[in-house]
C-alpha cells in the first residue's frame, strides 16, 4: 500500500474515517443500483442488485458502529476525503456497452481502494473490538471487485 496513502488513512481521526467509511458504502449501494437498470443483461443485473444489497447491509454497519463508538463523526466531507475511498465521480454515466465497461472498470478500482482503506484503518484504529470487522470489510471489497472483473470478462 502506498505510504502517501497510508500517511493520509492514518491522519483521520476515528470519527472522521467513519464518516468516510459510511460516505463510501452509500454510493456503493448507489452506483450498485443505478448500474442494475444500465446492464445488459440479466445475470449481470442480477449480481449488480445483490451487490447494493450487501453494500446498503455494509452502509448500516458503519452507521451503527458510528452511532455506538463516534457520536462526533458527522462531517461536511472534502474531495479529498471522498477521494480516500471512491474512484471517479459518485455519479457514473451509462449510455451504450462502452460506458457501461467504463463504469465497471471505476467500481473495480473503488472496491480496491476501499480495500485498502478498511485495511488501513484495520493497522491504525485503536478501538480492538472493530479490528476483525475492518478486516472483513477489506476482504469483503477485494472479493467484490474479483466478482464484478469475473462478471464482466464472462459478459454476465
Amino acid at each position: 500500500m502506498p505510504e502517501a496513502y497510508l500517511a493520509k488513512v492514518r491522519s483521520l481521526t476515528p470519527a472522521k474515517a467513519f464518516a468516510v467509511a459510511a460516505y463510501g458504502e452509500s454510493v456503493a449501494a448507489y452506483r450498485y443500483r443505478t448500474l442494475t437498470d444500465k446492464a445488459p443483461r440479466e445475470s449481470q443485473r442480477k449480481i449488480l442488485m445483490e451487490m447494493a444489497a450487501e453494500e446498503q447491509g455494509h452502509h448500516q454497519v458503519v452507521q451503527d458502529l458510528r452511532k455506538k463508538h463516534l457520536l462526533d463523526s458527522d462531517f461536511v466531507l472534502s474531495p479529498e476525503d471522498k477521494e480516500l475511498i471512491i474512484v471517479g465521480s459518485r455519479l457514473l454515466e451509462v449510455t451504450d456497452d462502452a460506458s457501461f465497461d467504463r463504469a465497471m472498470e471505476l467500481i473495480i478500482e473503488s472496491e480496491r481502494l476501499t480495500g485498502r482503506f478498511y485495511a488501513a484503518l484495520h493497522d491504525v484504529t485503536g478501538l480492538a473490538e472493530l479490528k476483525p470487522l475492518l478486516m472483513e470489510m477489506a476482504e469483503e471489497c477485494f472479493a467484490h471487485a474479483v466478482r464484478i472483473q469475473e462478471m464482466v470478462k464472462e459478459g454476465g
